[in-house]
This record gives C-alpha cells, sequence and structure tokens, in this order.
C-alpha cells in the first residue's frame, strides 16, 4: 500500500513539473497562433523561475528512475547541476559589462542623419515603438555597431533595386511598400521563437559611381532587438556583396 501510495505521488508531482514546463513554449504558442508574441515572450520571462524548479524536480526524477539508488542519484544529480551551472555563468552568461547599451537599441539604421522613412508599414498591427530616432539612439549604435554602413555598390540604381528586393526575398523577408520609381521598398521580417514582427526599409540612392543602398530596421515592440537588427543588416549586406 505505501510503495502504492509512493508512485502515484511521483506520478502527480512528475505531471505537475510537467505543466510548470508550459512557460518555456511560450514561443511556441505564439507561432500557433494562441497568443500574441508579447504574451508569449512575458509568460517565458515571469514565470522561468518556476519553469527552472520544475525542470530540476524532473531531473531528479529521472535520475532517481534510471539510477535506483538514492545515493547515487543524489551524487548524479548535483554533478549534473553543478555542470549546467558552470557552463552558463561562465560561458553563456558571459556578456560585457556595457550589454545593457545594446538592449536599449531597436532601431538601426545605415543613415543617422537621413534616415530611410517608413510608408506603406506605418499602421502596421500591434505597432507600440514610435519611428522617432533620437540622438541618444544614434550614440548608442554607434557605440555598439559601428561596422553598420551603407552598402557601396557600382550597380545601377535600377540594378541596385533588383538585387536588393532579390536579396530581400531570399532572406525570407515578407516585401511591401515596392516603389522602382522612387528606389525603395519595405520589408517585415520575424524573430525565429517569439515570433516579433520587425520592418525594415530599403532605400536606394544614386552614388559618384553607382548606388548606395541603406536600411532601417525597426521593432514593432520592446526597448531592445539584442542585437538582432544589426545582425539582420549584416546578413543582407553579405548576401549582396556576395559574387
Amino acid at each position: 500500500m505505501q510503495n502504492k501510495t509512493k508512485a502515484v505521488s511521483f506520478k502527480i508531482i512528475f505531471v505537475v513539473a510537467l505543466v510548470a514546463l508550459l512557460p518555456l513554449f511560450g514561443g511556441l504558442g505564439t507561432k500557433l497562433g494562441f497568443w500574441e508574441p508579447m504574451t508569449g515572450f512575458r509568460m517565458t520571462m515571469d514565470y522561468m523561475k518556476y519553469s527552472a524548479v520544475a525542470s530540476l524536480v524532473i531531473l531528479f526524477m529521472l535520475l532517481k528512475y534510471s539510477i535506483k539508488d538514492i545515493s547515487r542519484t543524489i551524487i548524479s544529480f548535483v554533478a549534473l547541476v553543478a555542470f549546467s551551472v558552470g557552463g552558463y555563468v561562465y560561458g553563456v552568461n558571459q556578456e560585457p559589462d556595457d550589454w545593457t547599451g545594446i538592449r536599449g537599441v531597436h532601431d538601426i539604421s545605415t543613415d543617422m542623419e537621413n534616415l530611410p522613412v517608413f510608408e506603406a508599414l506605418l499602421d502596421a498591427p500591434a505597432r507600440t515603438n514610435s519611428f522617432e530616432y533620437p540622438e541618444e539612439t544614434a550614440n548608442r549604435q554607434r557605440a555598439k555597431f559601428p561596422w553598420v554602413k551603407p552598402i557601396i555598390t557600382e550597380l545601377s540604381e535600377k540594378e541596385a533595386y533588383t538585387k536588393a528586393l532579390s536579396v530581400a526575398s531570399e532572406l525570407g523577408w515578407a516585401i511591401t511598400g515596392e516603389d522602382p520609381s522612387r528606389g525603395r521598398f519595405e520589408a517585415t521580417d520575424y524573430t525565429k521563437w517569439f515570433h516579433f514582427n520587425d520592418d525594415l526599409v530599403v532605400r536606394i540612392t544614386a552614388d559618384v559611381d553607382g548606388s548606395k543602398v541603406d536600411l532601417r530596421s525597426l521593432t514593432r515592440v520592446g526597448g531592445s532587438d539584442h542585437g538582432l537588427g544589426a545582425i539582420r543588416i549584416m546578413k543582407f549586406t553579405k548576401a549582396f556583396n556576395a559574387e
């Protein structure tokens, strides 16, 4: 009878722990259309500590089930937790002291003096971020992403526009507001897990020996894109300059 009670208790605790892991899948719920991106993000961030505890409980129970001996189970559990914590502290969590500067940037532009302007995506759904680009944002971009520069090409404006459009399509951006006569178009890209919408403007203008391609990446919500906008521009630049 006592063994049966322990078995039932084991199963109940295991199921409760599994349920407590659900916040980790906030991004998956967003992808499946169950809730908005910010809801999935907050679900994960606000309840992460409970999911972490649940993960430890599940790990211990799985070890106990497979090892049987309680002493060896505890030793194995402590060793795994110590290894994981060490990996996080000395690996994943190795951020520069000024990482908050990166976290405070959500609007990246290759031209900080004459910003590419949004037109087609002005009224995009769920937008809370403004289109203003204050000097503080410019200073942070200069400090964190000095390599974000316009693309200077020998291609004509028309050729550069066609190539830029092709590159954007290859990168999976949802293109809108195409305007070849003005050398500009807009697009939307999506983050992989939480499916946040990040909007872009691509602008082509004449240059001395060809043309110049400028890009701007702006998140619809949130105070930071964690460097994703700069990375997105870098990927576009590499693809555009590829032979």
